[in-house]
C-alpha cells in the first residue's frame, strides 16, 4: 500500500468533498449540540489553501485522499505577562474509517511535525473532544500531553 502524503490544492478540493462530508458527520455524531453533518462545497479548504499561515495536508492512496490534517500558525497575544512565542495548531485532522490503523495517521502527522519545525515553531497543540477516545489514544501513542483542559457549564 503506498501512501502519498503532500500539500492541499484548489485542484484537489473535488477530490477531498466526500471526505469532509464523513468528517463533518463524524463530528456532528460526537457533539451533536455544537456540530451537524453538512456538505462540503470548498467553503473549509479553500481559505486554508489560499492564507499562507496554514496547511491542509492530504493523504491519498491509489489517487483516492483517505486523510487530511488543516495545521496553523498560532502565538499568544501580546501581554506583558506571557513570553512571546509561536506554536503550530491542529485545527482538524480526519482518516477515512476504513483506512485507520495502517499508518496513515501517523505519515500526516509526521508531515505536520516537519512542517512545525520548518516555520521554527516551539510546540504542536491541538484540541480532542473528550469522548474521542481513539483520536485520544492516537495523540498520547505519539506523545502529546494534556496542557490544558477546557471546561464548559450550560446555563
Amino acid at each position: 500500500m503506498n501512501i502519498k502524503i503532500r500539500p492541499a490544492a484548489r485542484e484537489d478540493v473535488q477530490k477531498t468533498s466526500a471526505l469532509y462530508d464523513d468528517f463533518f458527520a463524524c463530528n456532528a455524531a460526537q457533539q451533536p449540540e455544537n456540530c451537524v453533518a453538512a456538505t462540503e462545497t470548498g467553503d473549509c479548504p479553500n481559505p486554508v489553501i489560499e492564507s499562507g499561515s496554514g496547511d491542509n495536508m492530504i493523504a491519498e492512496r491509489d489517487d483516492a485522499v483517505i486523510g487530511f490534517v488543516h495545521v496553523e500558525e498560532n502565538a499568544p497575544p501580546p501581554y506583558p505577562s506571557v513570553v512571546p512565542h509561536k506554536y503550530a495548531c491542529i485545527i482538524d485532522f480526519f482518516v477515512m474509517r476504513g483506512c485507520r490503523r495502517n499508518g496513515t495517521g501517523r505519515l500526516l502527522l509526521d508531515k505536520v511535525k516537519r512542517w512545525t519545525k520548518s516555520r521554527n515553531q516551539e510546540y504542536l497543540e491541538l484540541m480532542v473532544w473528550e469522548n474521542n477516545g481513539s483520536g485520544r489514544r492516537f495523540y498520547e501513542r505519539e506523545h502529546f500531553i494534556t496542557a490544558s483542559r477546557t471546561m464548559r457549564l450550560d446555563v
